[in-house]
């Protein structure tokens, strides 16, 4: 029996007509709206919406349209935008917040929320409580009146008419949310060197939000796109998680078309994942490894910041540079909070998510493939080569229904076993060993899924402790 969906640090997301409805959604709309006013102590606010071109996202986008224009918030529709776009162009614009429609790298019949504050930051755990609060009390009938009361007096019903015309005006310009990101990128990385290159690349952009950031990001960087799931339909042409197994066509293409690399998005195109020249998918971990090699081999003796089931290889490519590496909590929002407090250069997630607050305070694929072809162009390496020359990791990753686990007694069970182990709880487990080996065994933020993964430096080593571990759960 799945569990049911609760907004927390990665957004809100379900099945739509299931367990996301109109009604929840209207829910977490007016709650988003009320949490919003409150925080900022005004009543005339300015949300972008975006969302990540799933079929169902029409259709929410229309329930949130309308639940703004009921409380009076001034809405401005950027309709299909990447996540990393929605939270640039927050930024840039000074909105007061953003709500994006997207399930990520879920299957097609999900979709979901997320909600961005005033600071362009995901919300982060008290702010999500709080909007949880007003949720509920209006799933309680608690909250009619409260705050948008004054959205139906006469002076507003009045302003209406002026909201309006601010709407569009504001719609007018969305198209330009795009190039303003691009554009930005470009300014912080050696467009010369990669245009010199003349990479030839093939892009999977899964029928979704990245769509509409090429052609032009490659036309600027001198770069032949070859395309593929190009129009953003929300019609996937497979599996939206960007993996390996999902990406078979993407490996032909790179090896037909005889491109230098290919990069591969997820619908909302926070992550990236690249293709080597001989079209075998490399490892997500590497996306973040590279984005990290490149920023630190010309600004060492600085902080990154990662995730507690990130790769070893970050702590090693830091130590190269005379750098530090920290943890956080799993979920971006947790990443970025602790990259702020610790004014980290760089960081991010293992799972192709690269975040440089020199452009963005997000997970940004554009920023990570843009730092990608910077390294290869400035090296002239290919991505074979490239890789040669990182810290060689074997990472192991499984899943189990969540169903009939306590999962404090798994964790009792696996620190008294693993006695010399160091021990990190401050997101599930995580236990690090001398060799460099670790495992962290956590609960999903989005699934009702118990995750593990390890890693080692060699391929028996880690699959020996998965052996040891799942022979103790």
């Amino acid at each position: 029996m799945a569990i049911k969906p609760k907004l927390n640090v990665s957004g809100y997301r379900g099945i739509w007509g299931e367990t996301l409805t109109e009604e929840i959604v209207k829910n977490y709309v007016r709650a988003f709206a009320f949490f919003t006013k409150e925080e900022l102590k005004k009543q005339n606010i300015n949300i972008l919406i975006g969302r990540d071109g799933r079929g169902s996202g029409p259709q929410i986008k229309k329930v949130i349209l309308q639940e703004l224009e009921n409380l009076g918030v001034n809405a401005i529709d950027g309709d299909i935008m990447p996540t990393p776009t929605v939270l640039f162009s927050v930024r840039k614009h000074k909105y007061d917040g953003a709500i994006i429609i997207t399930a990520s790298h879920n299957p097609i019949e999900y979709n979901g929320l997320k909600f961005i504050n005033k600071k362009a930051l995901f919300l982060e755990n008290t702010e999500i409580k709080k909007v949880n609060e007003y949720y509920t009390k209006e799933i309680s009938g608690k909250e009619k009146n409260v705050t948008s009361v004054s959205t139906h007096n006469f002076l507003l019903k009045i302003c209406y008419a002026w909201l309006a015309s601010l709407r569009n005006a504001s719609r007018s310009n969305t198209l330009s949310f795009s190039k303003e990101h691009i554009d930005k990128i470009l300014a912080n990385v050696n467009v010369t060197a990669i245009r010199d290159r003349k990479f030839k690349v093939a892009v999977d952009m899964i029928n979704a939000s990245a769509c509409v950031m090429y052609p032009y990001i490659f036309e600027q960087l001198g770069v032949e796109l070859i395309p593929l799931n190009n129009i953003p339909n929300g019609l996937f042409a497979h599996k939206p998680e960007p993996l390996k197994e999902n990406l078979s066509d993407l490996s032909e293409l790179v090896k037909n078309s005889k491109a230098d690399l290919g990069f591969a998005h997820d619908p909302d195109a926070d992550r990236l994942v690249v293709v080597n020249e001989n079209g075998e998918v490399i490892s997500e971990e590497y996306s973040l490894a590279l984005g990290i090699e490149n920023v630190l081999s010309k600004n060492p003796n600085q902080k990154i910041v990662i995730n507690l089931s990130t790769s070893q290889m970050n702590v090693d490519i830091a130590k190269k540079y005379n750098s530090e590496c920290f943890r956080s909590k799993i979920g971006e929002g947790n990443v970025v909070q602790k990259m702020i407090s610790l004014n980290a250069i760089i960081g991010g997630e293992g799972g192709g998510g690269v975040i440089y607050p020199k452009i963005n305070t997000a997970r940004d694929s554009f920023t990570g493939l843009a730092l990608i072809l910077e390294l290869l162009a400035e090296r002239k390496q290919t991505v074979s080569e490239c890789i040669s020359t990182l810290p060689k990791y074997f990472i192991k990753k499984d899943k189990w229904t969540i169903e009939g686990k306590n999962l404090n007694e798994i964790y009792l069970k696996l620190k008294s076993h693993f006695k010399n182990a160091e021990i990190d709880e401050q997101d599930g487990l995580r236990l690090d060993f001398k060799d460099s080996s670790w495992i962290h065994l956590r609960p999903s933020n989005t699934e009702p899924i118990i995750r593990l993964i390890g890693e080692a430096k060699s391929e028996n080593a880690i699959n020996k402790l998965f052996e040891q571990t799942k022979s103790i759960l």
